[in-house]
């Protein structure tokens, strides 16, 4: 015989499962909100931190700063970036700010925000007091003109951390330390810099590891020696790898070349830069008590800089008959 569960029991079960139910798609609802309310405050804040040429922009050493305030054992700039590239991560700003954020529990998250968005506020404020408008007064013709507020010098868009990929042969321990000591000067000066002595280690593959650099880089500075230019005619160890890359990449790129940089390190411009390579122009870093100067030609060609800025057009003079 057949014994069936009392029918009221039965319904306040199947009423208590729905009850259940609801509740669970009404807090994945409210989840899914409070992400979509995030994403929405943070593209807000970042549209008022992306202001390049403004007080209010926030570069990555800027944000992480203000992250370390909050966790200061939290990686520097460089680390984290290394890190991202690593792990084959986007390095662009918009994406990797926000997964930062999400790192923090909602609270600390919220005390971030709130410390930008009072540094942005503190940035307006300083540019009001600085932007005051100038008068000049003009006189032609015994009439003065009209007041007029100068006009802000135009900006050009700059490479927030451009990655630079060195390409050097080992031809001495002091050479060696050379190349640590510009790599090491790079990193201070927001480059993030692809070196064999940072990233290469026991195990990894050599070959893979110059492909990959050359592919990731925004520049490739090619520092010569006659050494170097020795290794690379003969197509000789990594040296010689690198260079029948550059050469292929060249080809292609020979009227338009922007990536690859030469350097003239030691002796002279033809003992040590390959033929191929002289037809384009050098940095000539071969003395030492001019390093200085010639690292800053470096920077400007490393963020697209050019060394003499080029006056702004004037206006058509009124020609008198």
């Amino acid at each position: 015989m057949l014994i069936y569960p009392y029918q009221e029991a039965m319904c306040d079960f199947i009423t208590h499962i729905n009850k259940l139910a609801v509740n669970l798609k009404n807090h994945q609802t409210k989840q899914e909100n409070m992400e979509l309310n995030w994403v929405r405050e943070y593209n807000k804040l970042f549209e008022a931190i992306n202001q390049q040429g403004l007080p209010t922009y926030f570069s990555g050493n800027r944000f992480i700063g203000i992250i370390r305030e909050f966790d200061n054992n939290f990686a520097d700039y460089t680390q984290y970036i290394n890190y991202r590239q690593e792990k084959g991560l986007s390095t662009s700003r918009k994406n990797y700010y926000y997964d930062i954020l999400m790192l923090f529990k909602e609270d600390v998250r919220k005390q971030i925000i709130e410390r930008i968005w009072e540094e942005v506020e503190n940035s307006k404020d300083k540019e009001e007091e600085t932007q005051k408008p100038k008068e000049i007064n003009i006189w032609f013709e015994d009439k003065i003109s009209i007041v007029e507020k100068e006009e802000p010098i135009a900006t050009t868009e700059t490479i927030e951390s451009p990655t630079v990929f060195i390409s050097y042969s080992w031809d001495d321990e002091d050479h060696k330390n050379w190349i640590l000591g510009l790599a090491n000067k790079l990193i201070e000066n927001g480059v993030t810099v692809i070196l064999d002595r940072y990233d290469l280690k026991p195990g990894k593959n050599m070959m893979h590891f110059m492909d990959d650099a050359i592919k990731k880089a925004d520049k490739v500075v090619m520092i010569f020696t006659e050494n170097y230019k020795l290794k690379a005619e003969k197509r000789e160890g990594g040296v010689g790898y690198e260079y029948s890359i550059f050469n292929v990449e060249l080809y292609k790129k020979i009227t338009s070349n922007e990536k690859y940089i030469p350097i003239l390190k030691n002796g002279t411009f033809d003992s040590s830069i390959p033929d191929f390579i002289q037809q384009f122009i050098s940095i000539n870093m071969t003395d030492n008590f001019r390093f200085d100067e010639k690292f800053n030609e470096l920077l400007l060609a490393i963020y697209d800089k050019p060394q003499i800025e080029k006056p702004k057009l004037g206006k058509r003079p009124s020609f008198m008959e």
